[in-house]
């Protein structure tokens, strides 16, 4: 009976045991510049591009770890910087930018600057690769939804 059951759930996936496939997700790259004067570095823990599938509420949606994508650290006190964010599922990302983290406490992310391309909508395709600028602007940064 057991061996009936593995037989009929690899016959019933698409791929039985293939790794899936690469054109099943794309990568976001891109841009972020910086304008004015950078806050403390005691103030920035960690800076990341991020990407939701969502507009984000509060602090409690980010427990939607699997709605969310996100870059490598960023550097501190740059005027520019890059990025680059591969093997992202394909979908709409309605809410993305540069965030960084303000305390120690893993929830304590605020945004310092948003994608501006198409109203901030990223839509990503199967095995695309979509360039976005980011501005982060001190003396302007965008109010936490």
């Amino acid at each position: 009976m057991f061996a009936l059951t593995v037989i009929l759930g690899l016959t019933a996936c698409e791929g039985g045991l293939a790794p899936e496939s690469d054109d099943s997700v794309g990568t976001i790259r891109g841009t972020v510049t910086y304008l004015g004067q950078w806050p403390p570095e005691d103030s920035v823990r960690d800076l990341r591009f991020v990407a939701l599938r969502f507009v984000p509420a509060d602090t409690s949606d980010f427990l939607q770890l699997n709605r969310i994508e996100v870059s490598r650290q960023l550097e501190y006190g740059l005027a520019s910087d890059t990025f680059s964010v591969r093997g992202v599922g394909t979908g709409v990302f309605p809410y993305s930018g540069i965030a960084r983290q303000v305390t120690e406490n893993l929830f304590s992310w605020a945004p310092l600057g948003l994608v501006s391309e198409n109203d901030g909508v990223i839509i990503l395709g199967a095995g695309e690769t979509i360039d976005v600028n980011v501005t982060v602007d001190f003396a302007h940064i965008p109010r936490f939804p």
